[in-house]
């Protein structure tokens, strides 16, 4: 059974599509771009500014789940133009400061909105040992 997240400090989502689920022990967010939640705006024009929105977008809504960036098991991210990774890097890097990070996959392609980046991810509840692949008890 799936369980909806809602955050207040997380934009609107713009479609049919749940702003973020868990289930079991997982969670499982939507691509989140750099809006801010209030003006429904990008914040800038700038990879940087809206990576770093679009992470304290993933932060409220993994805050609701009961969890936080450092149980990220999976960064999926789409960028609008690739030539400003290394930007988009430095601004990522800064969001899991552990030597142990997520798994990322990082694309190039259109987004819409003015979107310069969207990032998506998958997380782990801690303190949870059975899944589906371990089976509580072995």
């Amino acid at each position: 059974m799936s369980e909806l997240i809602i955050a207040p400090d997380a934009p609107s989502v713009a479609g049919p599509y749940s702003p973020g689920v868990v289930v079991g022990d997982w969670i499982f967010l939507s691509g989140q771009g750099g809006f801010d939640p209030d003006t429904g705006a990008l914040v800038s024009d700038s990879i940087a500014d809206q990576t770093t929105r679009a992470f304290r977008s993933v932060e409220a809504l993994l805050r609701v789940a009961g969890a936080s960036l450092d149980d990220v098991v999976s960064c999926l991210v789409h960028l609008r133009d690739l030539a400003q990774f290394d930007e988009f890097n430095a601004s990522y890097t800064q969001q899991f400061p552990s030597r142990v990070k997520p798994v990322r996959t990082t694309v190039g392609c259109d987004l819409a909105a003015g979107m310069r980046v969207e990032v998506t991810v998958v997380a782990r509840r801690r303190g949870r040992t059975a899944s589906a692949v371990t089976p509580a008890g072995k």
